[in-house]
């Protein structure tokens, strides 16, 4: 397929700009600023786009198969970023993206939504239920299919790999390889045709990791943090003491949903995985090598 990326530039987009070239579609980038010179981004055309103004959208998106939606102020821009940039770019740069679509032919989407979806009034949640709902008029009255992927807590992590993401998935957390396999599945779902009669859908899935522990292992973990660790992964509190993991609350459960099903997708990164990583960095190199990982995106 002939896939349009907006907001290419970002997180999420150098990631899917890879993961679809690597599957053999015709990829157009676009975005407000010119991409950077890498190899994920080489001989791709590329649109300049402002999607506030809905400018270039036209150009960019003629004789695409589908859009991949990405451009967003999100949580972490909640200190710099007024409920006007939120409107501007969430909402206003939605609907001229869906537009600029239609316009084109384009009859499949996949959005980039999150879970704050469920905070709908707050400045981000709100203009994330919105921009399905964008994408739900679409497709009621343009015939448009499309998926909306929620992702929850995608965050950076920095320099601090053991807290800032591992611990960060009991809490919440998602990997962003989750999110990236999650969107990956969406394009492939989408590629495949309607039956013929049938009404163009919809499909919403939730990015969450997928925990291999329920909450009847999780009893009584506010009490001994390192005890209810043992129960779940044996043999892993010697390693959280001495990293320093912060177990202190209890942890939350992420299960997979009914859009996950649909189009294929399955959470393989969770705590476990992480813990697995560790001990096999720790035992290689030591504390020295695990305090120097860092943060790939």
């Amino acid at each position: 397929m002939r896939i349009l990326i907006t907001g290419a530039g970002s997180n999420i987009g150098k990631g899917m700009t890879a993961r679809l070239r690597a599957a053999g579609h015709d990829i157009v980038t676009s975005d407000l600023n010119r991409l950077p010179d890498s190899e994920t981004f080489k001989n791709l055309p590329f649109v300049q786009c402002d999607l506030q103004a809905g400018f270039g959208l036209e150009r960019a998106v003629a004789g695409c198969d589908l859009l991949l939606h990405l451009p967003a102020w999100h949580g972490i821009h909640w200190g710099q970023k007024t409920e006007v940039d939120y409107w501007r770019l969430n909402i206003d740069g939605t609907f001229f993206a869906l537009q600029a679509a239609k316009e084109a032919g384009v009859k499949r989407v996949v959005f980039l939504s999150s879970t704050a979806w469920y905070g709908h009034y707050d400045k981000y949640g709100f203009t994330k239920r919105i921009g399905e709902e964008l994408c739900e008029y679409h497709r009621r009255n343009h015939g448009m299919r499309y998926v909306a992927v929620r992702p929850n807590d995608l965050t950076p992590w920095g320099n601090d790999w053991v807290n800032r993401y591992g611990s960060r998935l009991l809490y919440g957390g998602v990997d962003r390889e989750d999110v990236l396999d999650c969107i990956e599945r969406s394009v492939a779902y989408l590629e495949a045709p309607l039956a013929e009669g049938s009404e163009a859908e919809n499909v919403v899935v939730h990015a969450v990791r997928h925990d291999p522990y329920t909450e009847e292992q999780l009893a009584d973990w506010e009490n001994d943090p390192q005890a209810g660790l043992e129960r779940i992964y044996p043999g892993s509190s010697a390693l959280a003491q001495k990293y320093g993991i912060s177990l202190q609350r209890k942890p939350s459960v992420s299960r997979a949903d009914e859009g996950a099903g649909i189009i294929g997708f399955k959470a393989t990164r969770h705590f476990g995985v992480f813990l697995e990583e560790l001990r096999r960095i720790d035992a290689e190199g030591g504390e020295a090598t695990v305090r120097a990982v860092t943060c790939s995106y």
